[in-house]
Formats: structure tokens, C-alpha cells, sequence
């Protein structure tokens, strides 16, 4: 009874100084960052190392309960603890990475990233890996290791984007390419006069035995870029259409 009573109060007294750290640092945090971005992934981060403290204080206390010595019986696993250390450290780099990116800028929940050909927005970071959910609404998850040791695109930190799109078009076709960027303009004047669309351009690439091949090229912000690329499409579409 002595030693299960010994137990109760370290799990207790540990869950609570575990709660009081985690409340007090995420206040401090809080009233520093009203001002400035809020950077969620650090709260974040302090939850995952307070639920890493009460394990270990949940650990402890078992060990308590049946008259174990805690450092009597880490001092005898130290051996098996290193083999379990060498045979499990990528799970130990994910999770060190996982840290890393809690208590960075670089990624945040919500952000839209791109790895490779996955492309899509963070739902989930966790001590083992990102959770991205793509526009098809596919969950794809990332292990940390390859987030941190591969190019990856953070679109959050672009406040512009460029989009270009090749055409074709006959030759001898109802207008001209003067006259096309002529309409083109038109199409964008309202975007261009609110500086929502700049570098509005149409150029001739190339001529061929039956076509000739033009590019658009424009620049807007990232939170509207898809919304002008459907009225670039729309506006090539209604072009194509024209007889």
C-alpha cells in the first residue's frame, strides 16, 4: 500500500506540474503573439512533448507501484536500450524532425505545400509524419525524415504566383495576335487597374506548317490565382470558340 500510495502521488504531482508548464508556457506564448503571426505548430509541439512527459511520469509511477527503482532499472536496460536506439532510429529522426517543424516557421497547419508530385494542404503534423490533403481529397502522409531532406515549396511565403499557358492556334485564324492581346487585356482590365493581375503578356512562341503556338503569362496573388486562372481558361475557351 505504501509503495501503490508512493505511485498515486508522483502520477498526480507529475500530471499536474506537467499541466501547470504546459498552461503557463502557452500563455507567455500567447501574449507575446498578439501582435505578431500566430505560429500554431508551437502550441501544437507543447502538447506532443507534455503527452511524452506524462507517459514517462505514468512509466515511472508503474515502476513505483511494484518497488522498481527507476534508475536501478534504466541502469540495467541500458544495454537493450541501445540496441532499441540503433534498431528504431529513423523512428527516432522522424520524431526529432517532427519537433524541428512544431517549433519552426516553416510549416504550419493549413499551409499549402508541394513535395515532389504531391501537392496540397497540411491537415496534420505529428512526431512521425505531415498529413497532406490534396485537391482530390486524397490524404497523403509524409514521413518528417522526407519533408526535412527534400525541395519543398511552401506557398504560404509566395505572395505572388505565376501562371503561363501554351495555346495553338490555325493559321490564318479570325484574329490576329495583336488583336488577341488586345482582348486579352480587355478581359483583365478590372483585375489590372486593381493590381490584382501585373505582367500581363501574350507572346508568339513559335510558327509551324498549321499553327502557331502562344503563350499567356501573368502574375497574381496566391489567395486569387485560381480564380484568374479559370477566367484565363474561360477567355482562351470563348477565343477558341469563335469562328
Amino acid at each position: 500500500m505504501n509503495s501503490l500510495s508512493k505511485a498515486i502521488l508522483f502520477l498526480l504531482g507529475g500530471n499536474i506540474l506537467i499541466s501547470l508548464g504546459r498552461l503557463i508556457t502557452a500563455r507567455i506564448y500567447l501574449s507575446k503573439a498578439k501582435d505578431e503571426k500566430f505560429h500554431g505548430n508551437f502550441l501544437l509541439g507543447i502538447s506532443w512533448i507534455s503527452n511524452i512527459l506524462n507517459s514517462l511520469v505514468f512509466v515511472i509511477a508503474l515502476m513505483l507501484a511494484f518497488d522498481i527503482h527507476p534508475l536501478e532499472f534504466l541502469t540495467s536496460l541500458t544495454i537493450v536500450a541501445a540496441a532499441i536506439a540503433i534498431l528504431s532510429k529513423d523512428y527516432v529522426n522522424s520524431m526529432i524532425n517532427g519537433l524541428i517543424m512544431m517549433f519552426t516557421d516553416q510549416f504550419s497547419l493549413g499551409d499549402t505545400i508541394r513535395i515532389g508530385e504531391t501537392q496540397g494542404v497540411i491537415e496534420d503534423i505529428t512526431l512521425l509524419n505531415v498529413v497532406v490533403k490534396q485537391e482530390d481529397g486524397h490524404m497523403t502522409i509524409i514521413p518528417n525524415s522526407l519533408i526535412l531532406n527534400t525541395q519543398v515549396t511552401n506557398f504560404k511565403h509566395l505572395d505572388q504566383k505565376k501562371i503561363e499557358f501554351m495555346m495553338e492556334l490555325p493559321i490564318g485564324f479570325k484574329y490576329e495576335v495583336s488583336k488577341i492581346r488586345e482582348l486579352l487585356n480587355q478581359t483583365f482590365s478590372d483585375r489590372l487597374a486593381k493590381k490584382e493581375v501585373s505582367f500581363l503578356n501574350l507572346s508568339l512562341q513559335a510558327i509551324q506548317k498549321e499553327i502557331m503556338i502562344l503563350k499567356v503569362s501573368m502574375e497574381t496573388p496566391v489567395n486569387i490565382a485560381k480564380e484568374v486562372e479559370s477566367e484565363l481558361h474561360l477567355f482562351l475557351i470563348n477565343l477558341l470558340n469563335e469562328k
